[in-house]
């Protein structure tokens, strides 16, 4: 497959969930079957592929402000984005390395999935990390809040992974396995992803300055409602 130059597709009548945000290194993103370099600022749809190569790094930003970080050597696929009377639903399919998720506080009827070819995770407000090992399987060790998993096996019931607690789920096996992340490993991830995890308390910040402003401009807004249904009924007395 030849790869092409970049990805500057002019993206007309189709929902962008998501932009590359933070790119060191080479990437590459699948879209169609046809391989692109991947730029600082992209946009990414359903469908996407974004992979890295050895020695780089590469950042998404979702819509709704979450972050998703690729270490070297490792891959997603934006499997899903869907808005729905009910609410926001996105998922993504790790296949390759580490990827390491910061997402945003959710609204009551979103949902936020991570699927790899042995189990899924269920999001809500959390960071965390994901290891994916062609051989071993999955794991997710929780960093902030509280992450539901689940075997893809028939019969594999949700166990909840709370703060500093990791979950490993082998190809094959129903339950996972928990165990206490080390005070070391915890160290060891504040100190590598520093600023991933700056990143994305910046957008927590930013969402809640926009969500106050929506909240500011729906109250003016009642205010001048109920101001003119005011002035109109004493036009009437």
């Amino acid at each position: 497959m030849q790869l092409i130059s970049c990805l500057m597709i002019l993206l007309v009548n189709v929902e962008v969930p998501a932009h590359i945000s933070f790119l060191v290194g080479d990437a590459i993103v699948t879209r169609n079957e046809k391989l692109y370099k991947a730029v600082l600022d992209a946009q990414l749809i359903v469908g996407d592929i974004v992979t890295t190569k050895t020695e780089s790094e590469c950042e998404i930003k979702f819509a709704d402000y979450s972050l998703v970080h690729l270490g070297p050597n490792s891959s997603i696929r934006i499997e899903r984005k869907e808005q729905t009377d009910k609410g926001v639903f996105h998922r993504i399919f790790a296949s390759l390395g580490t990827i390491v998720t910061k997402v945003t506080k959710l609204n009551k009827n979103d949902e936020y999935e991570m699927r790899t070819e042995s189990a899924q995770a269920f999001i809500r407000g959390t960071t965390f990390k994901t290891d994916i090992d062609s051989l071993a399987g999955s794991t997710f060790s929780v960093f902030e809040g509280t992450i539901a998993v689940r075997s893809l096996l028939e019969g594999a019931k949700e166990i909840l992974v709370n703060e500093n607690v990791k979950s490993v789920i082998k190809k094959g096996e129903l339950e996972p396995l928990l165990d206490q992340l080390s005070d070391l490993e915890i160290a060891e991830f504040t100190e590598r992803f520093k600023d991933f995890i700056n990143r994305g308390a910046v957008l927590d910040s930013l969402r809640a300055r926009i969500e106050d402003r929506i909240d500011d401009l729906k109250d003016k807004k009642d205010d001048l409602i109920d101001d003119g249904k005011k002035k109109l009924k004493d036009l009437f007395k």
